[in-house]
């Protein structure tokens, strides 16, 4: 099933970091491009020939990272499957910003976003780009990934790894809790977001990336809000006649030091009480309680 935790904190680490940056430029934008480590022989000026040799570079490195998930699919019949991952290589000269493009497959562009997390983390400096007056800028990066993926999965990822089109992977919950937004992932490509009230779903708009959902308001700040809290609700519900609330902790921890896992909480004559925490992903999705995230 698809790894709830991992997108989740993909999509909210790697999009604040992207936000924080000033301005963004792609490579017609600048006078000189990045210099990725081994391709410091070419002309910086060059840009077809550094992008080409940057792409090698990290090609090369993501395929190491990811020859495990190889060896593991390849065991059953495989299919081609393609994810589009962007980053920034900032001004500093280290890439941030690493989030994977709507369209691809689901899996594979996790599974490279986590890569190139930690390839990240590993690289020497990188020389940034640079506009003709010498200024160091924050470039932008598109790498296609292709990979194999086990033929048995081709349908359940066409059609999303949960049986309904929409999950919900968190609520925003306004000062007062009379007004709520979820938002919910749509067939494993986009963002929408419905504001409740009085049990009633409203559809407000579609977003392609976090980032875009964060620049919009009121979203943005009701996310600032729950990145100084130790949990954000998921969604909640009634299964056999009890109500209950699923809490992600941890989530907005930007150094990342506490472990990220889902409690579950029953809610009973005005009491709370914490009933079941899963500290994976697979243990939740194989519960009861997944459910709650589930939307028609």
């Amino acid at each position: 099933m698809k790894q709830l935790f991992t997108i989740l904190f993909i999509l909210i680490l790697g999009n604040s970091l992207f936000a924080q940056e000033q301005k963004l430029f792609v490579s017609r934008e600048v006078d000189e491009m990045a210099v990725f480590p081994g391709c410091e022989n070419l002309d910086v000026s060059d840009k077809k020939a550094l992008t080409n040799c940057m792409s090698k570079q990290l090609s090369a490195k993501l395929i190491n990272e990811l020859g495990g998930l190889e060896e593991a699919l390849s065991q059953s019949g495989v299919y081609d499957a393609k994810a589009l991952i962007q980053f920034v290589v900032s001004k500093e000269g280290i890439i941030i910003g690493i989030e994977q493009m709507s369209g691809g497959n689901l899996i594979l562009g996790d599974a490279a976003s986590l890569a190139m997390e930690k390839i990240s983390m590993e690289l020497p400096p990188i020389r940034p780009a640079r506009l003709d007056d010498g200024t160091p800028v924050n470039l932008v990066f598109q790498l296609p990934v292709r990979f194999k993926i086990e033929e048995e999965t081709e349908e359940s990822i066409a059609n999303g790894a949960f049986p309904v089109d929409e999950i919900v992977l968190f609520t925003l919950l306004t000062e007062n809790k009379r007004l709520r937004y979820e938002v919910r992932w749509f067939k494993n490509k986009d963002l929408k977001v419905y504001e409740i009230s009085n049990n009633q779903s409203n559809f407000l708009g579609k977003f392609l990336t976090l980032n875009e959902l964060e620049n919009s308001e009121p979203y943005k700040s009701l996310i600032d809000k729950a990145r100084t809290e130790n949990k954000i609700l998921v969604a909640d519900g009634f299964l056999d006649k009890e109500f209950f609330e699923i809490y992600i902790h941890n989530l907005f921890d930007s150094t990342r030091q506490k472990p990220i896992f889902v409690e579950v909480v029953e809610v009973k004559d005005e009491k709370i009480q914490s009933v079941f925490t899963f500290q994976t992903e697979a243990d939740f999705n194989d519960s009861k309680f997944v459910s709650l995230i589930y939307r028609d």
